[in-house]
């Protein structure tokens, strides 16, 4: 895992690599003493709340770009054979990062990270970055806190945009849910956007948790599409705020 990281490293601007799972956390990590472990855990939670907003608008994604005070953020979604486990993988850079450029070595790098975690390599991999950090960070004097006079990068999102991927799917596809057919799986997806407008991110696992309590023991249909939006509705404080999620999400049933 570390090679795959240094190659990423090598890119002009590239300032930090990572491997993220599914919940934000480092598995891996190469960069420069100011992006230590813990800045790193840091942006992990931020791709994260980023991704999810993304797949509320399209689940099929492959990258994201997001730009920040001292530069970028790239992502890049890593499909491994394990289900239920997710991993992305990540450059921040400064501003002379070639975008494009760095976008083909990502796309390479995340196959390689891939076989490496579909062999289980992840384990050593992840282990060997995190000492490899370790040192990094004992050898230039940094600590998880900042020193007196040190200058960390400001991480405060100012933009975001993201690729499709080839695949077609409902953006609430591998949810842990069934539904009975397109026309359903569509109703949920515009539902989850509506509630998005109200409560952020979190929406689709509003959804999630009402869709298994409207339909615990059958694939979701239409016929349900009611009660579903009075169940997520009771998300939503605002009575105004509540009328207008039920406008949008009914509006075509």
């Amino acid at each position: 895992m570390d090679s795959i990281l240094q190659g990423l490293m090598a890119l002009g601007g590239a300032r930090a690599a990572m491997v993220l799972d599914g919940v934000g956390n480092v598995v891996a990590h190469l960069g420069q003493a100011v992006y230590d472990r813990p800045l790193c855990e840091q942006v992990g939670g931020d791709v994260v709340k980023a991704i999810e907003s993304v797949q509320l608008q399209y689940e099929g994604w492959e990258t994201i770009t997001a730009q920040f005070a001292d530069g970028r953020l790239l992502v890049r979604r890593i499909a491994g054979r394990a289900p239920g486990v997710r991993h992305v993988l990540a450059i921040v850079a400064d501003a002379t990062l070639n975008a494009s450029f760095a976008t083909v070595a990502l796309r390479v790098a995340a196959n390689k990270v891939q076989e490496a975690l579909d062999g289980g390599a992840s384990h050593a991999g992840g282990a060997g970055s995190q000492a490899a950090a370790r040192g990094s960070a004992t050898a230039s004097g940094s600590a998880t806190a900042p020193a007196p006079g040190d200058s960390r990068p400001v991480l405060a999102n100012t933009g975001l945009s993201w690729t499709k991927g080839s695949s077609a799917g409902s953006s609430v596809g591998g949810s842990g849910f069934g539904v009975a057919d397109p026309a359903s799986a569509a109703f949920v997806s515009r539902c989850a956007k509506a509630l998005a407008r109200h409560v952020g991110p979190m929406a689709k696992v509003y959804v999630q948790e009402a869709l298994r309590r409207v339909s615990p023991d059958a694939p979701f249909t239409l016929a349900h599409a009611r009660q579903l939006v009075d169940d997520v509705a009771t998300q939503i404080e605002d009575p105004k705020d509540r009328a207008q999620f039920r406008s949008a999400a009914l509006e075509k049933s």
